[in-house]
């Protein structure tokens, strides 16, 4: 059977018939947990999980005592599952094991799998070890996924499908945002999206508006809202925000780096678009998120090229008047965001 990687598609459904043996492995966690739920719920009903779903520690149970569980029949049910975790001896590690594992017996079952049982290999490491034998065997055998790589489309289908379980619609908008605000972890964004489409419900769309009112924000959407404020003259709003970050903690240095920062990837985007590279290149240039370039293309449009180096220079002047103690860290930045709004 042909390997599943999720490189090309984002269909995260499982289609029966159910195959006989799953392998699941990568470097993602959440995605791979994520498909092993769907195959049990494909595969049995609620009620039948308890008799005839099974599973197997391959760090603390020997394979054989899991073979052996696939070849008996269910129980009260036409199908059981059989779930063989941390199967390390398909990779190359060492592993300190108490079972001693008859690989035989796996790579026989492979040749001859029981029709009423559906056995899953949870297998969370980044590669397989393609020189052995079983691991060949299962790649021509079994449905393999490889969840290591996920594509934007992929996390996207993923995200939608956790909110269409809420009856939420989970918006473009609404994605790109969570993606810049929580990051690509999968189990924080999943959480976002539950949160959001919670609050949304049926009645309001998971958009950009919505994210950035309910969602958890990182201190790089902090300072991106920051940036932004300053740049729209909102600077009471810009002050506010500073104080907010402050008052959590956030060291005032760390803030001016972080306002620099972005001031440098909104006056690099200006150039490379002027100078006609697409968002996408532009995105590989600098090496950021696309959606970071997005918003940071909308934001040039607010400053005239010289006008930008005259705000990294005042941030590089600010800098060095704080690091050099001629100003208070916190009035220094209030300073600049005031100097910095009214040449805007």
């Amino acid at each position: 059977m042909s390997t599943l990687a999720f490189r090309k598609s984002a269909d995260l459904s499982i289609k029966k018939p159910l195959a006989p043996v799953f392998l699941l492995y990568g470097s993602q966690d959440y995605l791979i947990r994520f498909m092993m739920k769907q195959i049990i719920q494909a595969a049995l009903p609620e009620e039948e999980r308890e008799f005839n779903l099974s599973r197997y520690d391959m760090l603390e149970a020997p394979v054989q005592e899991a073979i052996e569980e696939a070849e008996t029949v269910p129980f009260m049910g036409s199908k059981k599952v059989v779930l063989i975790e941390n199967p390390y001896f398909l990779t190359a590690e060492k592993v300190k094991a108490k079972q001693d594992h008859h690989l035989p017996s796996l790579k026989s079952y492979l040749d001859n799998p029981s029709p009423d049982t559906v056995v899953v290999l949870v297998a969370p490491y980044e590669k397989l070890d393609r020189r052995k034998s079983l691991v060949k065997t299962l790649e021509k055998k079994a449905k393999v996924y490889e969840l290591s790589y996920v594509s934007d489309a992929t996390l996207y289908g993923l995200m939608e499908t956790i909110a269409l379980k809420y009856g939420a619609t989970y918006t473009r908008g609404g994605h790109e945002q969570l993606v810049a605000s929580a990051g690509q972890n999968l189990a924080r964004l999943a959480g976002e999206v539950e949160k959001c489409a919670l609050y949304c419900g049926k009645e309001r769309p998971i958009d950009r508006e919505a994210v950035l009112e309910i969602g958890s924000r990182s201190l790089e959407t902090n300072v991106f809202l920051l940036v932004n404020n300053v740049m729209e003259r909102r600077t009471v709003d810009a002050l506010h925000l500073l104080h907010e970050l402050v008052a959590m903690k956030e060291e005032p240095l760390k803030l001016l780096a972080l306002l620099e920062r972005q001031f440098r990837m909104v006056y690099q985007v200006a150039a490379y678009r002027d100078a006609g590279y697409t968002q996408k290149a532009i995105a590989a240039k600098i090496n950021a998120h696309p959606y970071a370039v997005k918003m940071a293309a909308e934001q040039a449009g607010m400053f005239s090229t010289e006008a930008m180096e005259q705000v990294l220079a005042r941030c590089a002047e600010t800098d060095d008047r704080i690091k050099t103690g001629r100003t208070d860290k916190l009035l220094g930045l209030e300073l600049l965001i005031r100097r910095i709004s009214s040449a805007a």
